[in-house]
This record gives C-alpha cells, structure tokens and sequence, in this order.
C-alpha cells in the first residue's frame, strides 16, 4: 500500500471537503484556483488563471462515488475501491489526450493535461456566456426559431467532428451548450462522459455511468449496454426539443414504463405543434428521440438526409407556416434580434407538392393472384405512398373526425382536422395521418367489408405491439409493415385507442389464390 493509501485509511471521511480552496497552485504555479463552479459524478471544475493571466476552466478527476480528499490529494474512500480509482484516473488522462486531438471551432479545447494530488486535471478554454438551459428557464436571452434552427445544425457538425473520432460524448444536455457572447457561437463542452469503447464492461466505466432525466435514452440507464452515436444523437434531440418546446422531455424510463403498460408514450412530438419551423427538422428530432435504439437516427449523416429532404425552407422573418411545403405573411411581424455572430442555416430551396401516388380503389384491383399481390403490397410499401392530400388551392382537405359515439357506426361529426398523409393497403385497409393539436395520430380510416380482425373505423393505432414501437411519424406504419411482410408476416397486432379506452386490436392482409 502507497503511504498516500495508508493516509486516506486512517482520517475520518466526514472531515473532508470536496474541492480546492481559492489560492490553490496547480503544475508549479500555473494554475491559480480562483473559484470553484460545480462538480458532478466525473469531477469538479473550477475557473482558474494561468500564468499568462488568461482565465481558464480546470477539470479535476474527482470520481465522487469511490473517492475523497485530504488536503488537497484525493485517494480511494476504502482499499477495495483502489483499483476502480486509479483506473478512473488512467481513463481520465487518456480521454483527455484524446479530446485534446478534437479540433472543431464549436468544441471546447483541451491545451493541457496533468497529474497531480494523486489525480489528474486538464486545462480548457473559459467560455463567457449563457448555456441553453439559461435559456430554456429565462434568465438569459430567448432565442428565435431562426436562431434554434442555426445552432442545431452547427451542433450536427460538432458531433459529426466528434464521432468521426470514434468518440461518444455520452452526457449532452442544455447546460452542456454554451452560447460564447464574443463570437455568438455554440459550444459543446463536458467530455468527461465521453468514451471510446463504448461498450466495454470494466467496474470503472460502470461505477462512472451518467444519467441525466430527460436527455439521457433508455440505454444509459442500463450497465453494461450497448451505446452508440444515435445514442448521442438522442441527447442532442432532447436538448433541443427542450429549447423548442419549453417542456422538459419525460425521462426514458417514464417512457418505456408507459409503453410497456400500453397506454402510448407520453412524449408529445414537436412535428405538428410549432409552426414557426419547418416540418421536417421537427421530425428529425422526433425520430431522433425514438424510444428504441433501431427507430433513431443512426447517424449524423442520417440526420442531415431527412433534413434534405424538407419541403419548406426554414420560414423567414415576417411568415409563419400554413400548410406542409408552403408559407403565408404573417400581418403583423414581430422583429426579432439575432445573437451576434450565430450562423444562420443555409435556407433550403422550395419544393413543390410531394406527387400524388394514386392507388387503385376498385375491387376487380384487388382481385391479384398470390405473386402478383405480394408484389403489389411490396411495392406500394417501397414507393414514397404516404400520399398528399393538398387541396386544390393548397389547403389540407376537410376529414371527418370521428366521434367517440361514431367509431362503431361510422357515424362522423362536422368538425375537420387536416390529413397529412394516406397509406393505403390491398384489400380496402386505409390508414390517415392527421395532424392534431397533441401530434400525429396514425387513424384507421377504410376497412374491408370482409373484415379478419377487430379493427373499426376511427380506431387510433397506438404502439406495435411486437415490438413496442410506436406510431409517431407519418411513416412509421408502412415501415412497421414493410419490414415485417418482407420477413413474412401478415398479421399484425397493435395497442390502440377506442375513444377513451386502449386495447389490443390486430388485422391481416391475406393475399388472394
């Protein structure tokens, strides 16, 4: 045993104190300690000056959970967590080497990485200015949707940089973006989550595990899981989704715990409820926090191909948006200021109207032979059929919404809500995507007269029961269908809602001889 062991085995733990007092030197003077800022389950960071006279951030590793300090050195609480200690030190170093390789003008930079008191530290760039989480509760200056939109897609290239090196940063949220008031840039800081074998199972890495409520996906909640960028990109959807909305995201285990009792997943989706931005950055992030790993986004790559795809450019000052793909003049335009020195995203070129996929309706249609049904049904699945309904002058068409009382006789109400897609199916199955105020809600709209199954007009698909994925996209029913036909399955179980009860409800498409 070392003598500092021997030290840290004969003083009492509640003498102690967490961090360097004021004055304190570092690496032969210099570093000053000027104040200590805050700590978490990795460390404890304080602002500090150099011997330039420069303000920078120190970031000790100080693994709280199986460490402690005399003085000013820090050893394992006990003998038995030795071991777990210094291979927390030995990781924080390594990281730290690493992260000093980043160069990315929105990451924070390491300049020096050094041992000392038993443990390590690195030095990083001091960023004056307010994290988003300042923001987001309002004592720093609200951002426009302009604005919002610019910083996503500066943090998309940040972690882009990041996980070309083969990193996770595994603990983005809010008050881990800082604005920089000199310059108006976002700045992605705290690596000390990252990791780079991310799926290895060392009792230091499980010891370390970071969960913050509300940005963290389900699989940090879990030892040992397996992480990867969409995990990342998760945290960073919830973060903005955060920014966007103003509502704390529900926690991954609130999420999951829902589900799994079939009551939908509480987490109300952004695409449909703020107009302000376009649709489709909205459904990124959306998809972007899927509950299940395999609905994500799987990569930043990803992330920017559905952006490419929008149909409305990011609305201008003096608009807001009306229907899908096209904007009106608002009377009258607030003006908004613009941060100094934040990027405004490249705006998008119009796209005209997604084209109409007709799909045939008579029976004698219908009437296919086995092969030919098969292929039929894979290849209104493969087509972009999720079919627009603009009207005439561009206006979503008046539909129906159905009654609680008229579920079961079809019967429907005068009051409309816009149709945002169709999928239709062999065999007369229809299915609506309607936009309502609480997000998109996948309803069944046409059945067969020859009905196999309990489904009934009106009927709200929910979650697939299989799976547990759930329908919050206005493609997630015919990728759910796809995928499962091609492995040949034709009957398919979902929760759904029946006016204000949820069930298990399942249909077929049975293919003709």
């Amino acid at each position: 045993m070392t003598a500092a062991a021997r030290k840290f085995d004969s003083v009492d733990l509640g003498t102690t104190a967490d961090e360097l007092p004021a004055g304190t030197k570092l690496l032969f003077g210099q570093f000053t300690i000027e104040s200590f800022v805050n700590s978490g389950g990795f460390g404890i960071v304080y602002i500090a000056r150099d011997s330039l006279d420069r303000q920078v951030v120190i970031k000790e590793c100080f693994p709280s959970a199986f460490c402690r300090r005399i003085g000013t050195a820090v050893g394992a609480r006990s003998r038995a967590q030795q071991d777990e200690f210094r291979a927390a030190v030995k990781h924080f170093i390594q990281e730290a080497v690493t992260l000093s390789q980043l160069n990315h003008p929105n990451i924070i930079k390491v300049h020096h990485v050094f041992e000392e008191n038993d443990t390590a530290y690195m030095a990083m760039d001091y960023i004056d200015g307010p994290d988003l989480l300042q923001t987001v509760e309002g004592t720093a200056r609200p951002l426009t949707p302009k604005e919002i939109t610019a910083l996503l897609h500066v943090m998309l290239d940040a972690l882009a940089h990041v996980h070309g090196q083969g990193l996770l940063h595994r603990d983005i949220s809010p008050d881990n973006i800082l604005l920089d008031k000199a310059s108006g840039q976002p700045i992605l800081i705290d690596f000390g989550a990252s990791r780079k074998e991310v799926t290895r199972k060392s009792r230091a890495v499980s010891g370390l595990r970071v969960v913050k409520d509300g940005y963290s996906p389900q699989e940090f909640y879990v030892h040992g899981s397996k992480q990867a960028p969409c995990s990342d990109l998760y945290a960073l959807a919830a973060s903005f989704y955060h920014l966007i909305s103003g509502e704390t995201p529900k926690t991954a285990q609130e999420r999951l715990s829902a589900i799994a009792g079939r009551e939908g997943d509480p987490l109300r989706p952004l695409a449909g409820r703020f107009r302000a931005y376009p649709r489709a950055f909205l459904q990124a992030i959306d998809k972007a926090m899927a509950i299940f790993p395999r609905d994500r986004l799987q990569s930043v790559e990803d992330w920017r191909a559905m952006l490419t795809g929008d149909a409305a450019r990011p609305v201008s000052e003096g608009e807001v948006a009306d229907a899908p793909g096209r904007t009106i003049s608002a009377q009258s335009p607030a003006p908004q200021a613009k941060a100094p020195g934040i990027p405004v995203a490249p705006e998008a070129v119009a796209v005209s109207a997604p084209t109409v996929v007709q799909a045939p309706r008579g029976p004698r249609d219908f009437l296919l032979s086995s092969a030919a049904a098969v292929l039929l049904l894979v290849g209104l699945l493969s087509l972009p059929n999720v079919r627009s309904l603009a009207g005439e002058q561009g206006a979503p068409p008046a539909v129906p919404a159905v009654t609680e009382a008229g579920a079961a006789t079809g019967a429907r109400k005068l009051e409309v809500l816009p149709v945002t897609n169709v999928l239709r199916l062999p065999g007369g199955y229809a299915f609506d995507v309607i936009e309502t105020e609480t997000g998109l809600q996948t309803v069944v709209s046409e059945l067969p007269a020859d009905l196999q199954g309990d489904l009934r007009v009106g009927d709200v698909l929910l979650v697939y029961a299989a799976t547990g994925e759930t329908l919050a996209t206005p493609t997630a029913l015919r990728e759910i269908l796809q995928r499962e036909f091609s492995n040949g399955i034709t009957t398919y179980s979902f929760v759904i809602r029946r006016g204000d009860s949820t069930m298990d409800a399942e249909f077929g498409l049975a293919t003709a001889n």
